[in-house]
């Protein structure tokens, strides 16, 4: 059975006191996700002796995920490898954190040891474009949409096309503040039959941050019946209160608190439609 953990559990194993000295041969200059399948050096930290050598690969179940093999270890004036003692595999979190990816060459001189046995396990049967995209979904998931968003665009320049895509994209698109592409990625997905409440919320996120209020007001109003989840929707709801309240548009703000009463009446959010409320009552003084 593998072992998980945490990212931060293995680290400990290998602190030291003198700073190691790292040969300039190894660049860290690849981000982890693009090192995926190779066998990398992770960057030290001040007080680490050892270079920490391991696989980072895609894991169908719990995502981009990092094995430990070993260490290189300064002996003589040179470093040399020592496999690990304990079965160290941990879900990644840091998808952009920028890994020395090592060469066949790298790995020869080292005496490595080949990962094609290992990798052979979450060896994928499903179409290469869905798990592209179950990858790209981690990205987005991780805090690494720039990431994502140039392996999702490369899937729409090939005419890729699927519900997950599409809102990968969209999400993406938002998340890095291209909000007009992301309005635009939910259009198009609808008109190939792709609508649900998280497309919903991505066009009105999009709506409201290229400050078109009021049409993002009319779009939320017409899809409420379409939302299954009712946090989705006070989300949403919250969001529109905030817009309106810093445009400042005080009678509008009003109105969607009341709106909020109605839709939702009251859950983990009334916290924050409270201090609208406040507020707005405080600009009557």
């Amino acid at each position: 059975m593998k072992k998980l953990l945490v990212l931060f559990g293995f680290f400990s194993f290998f602190l030291g006191h003198t700073q190691i000295q790292v040969p300039k041969e190894f660049n860290f200059n690849t981000p982890f996700v693009s090192a995926e399948n190779r066998l990398v050096i992770l960057p030290p930290k001040a007080t680490d002796k050892f270079l920490n050598v391991g696989l980072p690969y895609f894991d169908e179940n719990a995502g981009y995920t990092f094995k430990l093999f070993g260490t290189l270890v300064p002996e003589n004036g040179k470093l040399v490898y020592k496999p690990a003692e304990t079965n160290i595999i941990a879900r990644w979190q840091n998808l952009g954190l920028q890994v020395a990816a090592l060469s066949d060459q790298q790995v020869t001189a080292f005496k490595l040891p080949e990962t094609a046995s290992f990798l052979q396990h979450y060896k994928s049967k499903r179409p290469e474009n869905d798990v592209l995209v179950d990858k790209y979904s981690f990205m987005n998931g991780g805090g690494a949409s720039a990431l994502a968003l140039k392996g999702l665009e490369k899937l729409k320049e090939s005419g890729f096309k699927s519900e997950k895509f599409y809102f990968e994209l969209a999400y993406a698109y938002n998340a890095l503040g291209k909000f007009a592409q992301g309005e635009e990625t939910v259009t198009e997905a609808a008109k190939n039959g792709v609508s649900n409440e998280l497309f919903i919320k991505e066009k009105h996120y999009a709506l409201l941050n290229q400050n078109r209020l009021s049409e993002a007001a009319d779009y939320l109003t017409a899809n409420f019946k379409h939302f299954k989840t009712a946090a989705y929707k006070s989300e949403c709801i919250i969001n529109q209160i905030s817009k309106f309240y810093n445009a400042p548009d005080f009678e509008n703000a009003k109105k969607w608190i009341d709106i909020y009463k109605k839709e939702i009446g009251q859950d983990q959010y009334k916290v924050h439609v409270d201090k609208f409320e406040k507020a707005l009552a405080e600009q009557k003084k």
